[in-house]
C-alpha cells in the first residue's frame, strides 16, 4: 500500500516510526481511594480498570488525529479509570455514583468515533472515567411478526448478523466501522452505512431506546410511529452520549433474502455514472447498495495485492503516468461476480457488502464505479 500510494500521489515513503504503549506517557489517574473503591464496590473490583494499556486504548476514538496521538512521545490525556457495567441497573448506579463524586463520565463502545465524541474530556469535574459497554451484549427478544428486535448496547455488528441470522433476519446496517462499532454506537451517532441506500440510516430504523441519565431513566418509543407531538427519541439519536448511555435499542429488522447478487460497472465518465444512479433512484430502483466512485477511489481500490509494492504498483490500472493519476482514465474492467445465500448458514463476513471498488454485483446490492 505504500508503494501503491507513492506512485498515485507522489508521496515518498519513509519507514515508520513503531512505538508500543510503554512509550507513551498518560497523566496520572486522579481517582482517590475512596472513588476507585466506591466504583469496585458497584460493579467488582475486577471490572475496573485502571493500567497503562487499557486507559491509553480509551482515550480516543479512530480518527487520524486520535491515532496520530497515540503515537506521540507528550504526555497525552486518558481517563482516569474504565468500568464493565454489565445492565441497565450498573449503568444507572454509575452514574448516580459519578454525579455525587463529581466525576464526568464518556460513554464507549466499539471505539470507533472520528469526531472526538471520546476524548476524556473532564472539563470542571476532578476526574473522568470511560463506561465501556462491552459486557452489556446480546439479543433480549426478536419480534418476527413484527419485524423488530431488541438488542444491548455493546452488541458489534457482526455480533447482531450472526444472532438474527439465526433466526433468518438481518439489520442491514454495515458501515466502515461494522467489525468494531456496537448498537449503542451506531444509535448516538446516527450512522449511516453500506446499505442506507435500502435499509435507511440507522436512526430510521429504531423505534426505541431505553436511555439511563444521572437524574433517572427514559424509556423512549413503543411504536414505529406517532403524530403525538415531538419524538424525544431524536433528542438522544446522535447525541454522541452527551445526554444519557443508550442501554437497550428496539430496531426494525428483515428477514433475509433467498439470495444476494453483487454487480458493477464501468462508465466513461464520473458524470455519466452520476447521471445512471441518479436515474435508477429517480426511477424508484434504487438497489440496497449504491455507490458511485471517482476515477482516483477506483483505481486505488482496484489495485491487486500482487502489484502492491512492485516497481510500478498502479501498472494496470492508470493510463495516466504517476504525476498525473488523479486525474487519469481507469481502464475497463472485466465484472467479476459474487452470489451466496445467507439462508444457507453464509458465515457473518459474507453478509457485509464488498469494499468500494471490487467489481461484484446484482440486482439487490450494486456497486457502480467510473
Amino acid at each position: 500500500m505504500k508503494a501503491l500510494l507513492a506512485s498515485a500521489l507522489g508521496i515518498p515513503e519513509r519507514e515508520p516510526v513503531h512505538r508500543d504503549e510503554s512509550h507513551v506517557t498518560l497523566t496520572p489517574s486522579s481517582l482517590t481511594d475512596a472513588q476507585h473503591a466506591a466504583l469496585g464496590g458497584l460493579l467488582g473490583a475486577e471490572h475496573v480498570s485502571t493500567d497503562h494499556g487499557t486507559r491509553l486504548r480509551h482515550s480516543g476514538g479512530k480518527s487520524t488525529p486520535d491515532l496520530l496521538r497515540r503515537r506521540s512521545t507528550g504526555v497525552q490525556h486518558a481517563p482516569d479509570a474504565i468500568v464493565y457495567p454489565a445492565s441497565h441497573d450498573e449503568v444507572s448506579a454509575l452514574l448516580a455514583l459519578c454525579e455525587e463524586q463529581g466525576i464526568a463520565v464518556v460513554p464507549f463502545g466499539g471505539g470507533t468515533s472520528v469526531v472526538g465524541g471520546l476524548d476524556p474530556e473532564r472539563g470542571a469535574f476532578g476526574a473522568v472515567i470511560a463506561i465501556d459497554l462491552r459486557r452489556m451484549s446480546g439479543l433480549v427478544s426478536l419480534d418476527e411478526v413484527s419485524g423488530t428486535a431488541v438488542l444491548l448496547p455493546g452488541t458489534t455488528g457482526p455480533e447482531a448478523e450472526e444472532l438474527l441470522g439465526a433466526q433468518g433476519f438481518s439489520l442491514g446496517h454495515f458501515p466502515q466501522s461494522f467489525r468494531f462499532a456496537s448498537i449503542g454506537g451506531f444509535a448516538a451517532t446516527r450512522s449511516s452505512g453500506q446499505a442506507s441506500s435500502g435499509y435507511g440510516r440507522f436512526d430510521t430504523m429504531v423505534d426505541a431506546v431505553r436511555i439511563a441519565t444521572p437524574r433517572g431513566d427514559l424509556n423512549l418509543g413503543r411504536a414505529p410511529a406517532s403524530a403525538a407531538g415531538p419524538d424525544l427519541r431524536q433528542l438522544f439519536l446522535g447525541s454522541e452520549g452527551a445526554l444519557g448511555i443508550i442501554t437497550e435499542v428496539t430496531l426494525r429488522v428483515h428477514r433475509l433474502p433467498e439470495e444476494t447478487w453483487y454487480q458493477g460497472w464501468s462508465f466513461p465518465s464520473f458524470d455519466a455514472g452520476a447521471q445512471a444512479l441518479r436515474t435508477l433512484v429517480q426511477s424508484d430502483a434504487a438497489p440496497t447498495v449504491l455507490r458511485l466512485s471517482d476515477e482516483a477511489e477506483s483505481g486505488l481500490n482496484l489495485a491487486l495485492a500482487k502489484d502492491i509494492g512492485g516497481k510500478n504498483p498502479a501498472a494496470g490500472y492508470w493510463r495516466s503516468p504517476p504525476s498525473r493519476a488523479l486525474t487519469g482514465t481507469l481502464r475497463p474492467a472485466q465484472p467479476r461476480w459474487r452470489r451466496f445465500s445467507p439462508r444457507r448458514a453464509a458465515p457473518p463476513s459474507a453478509m457485509s457488502p464488498p469494499r468500494p471498488g471490487t467489481m461484484a454485483a446484482s440486482t439487490h446490492h450494486t456497486f457502480a464505479m467510473h
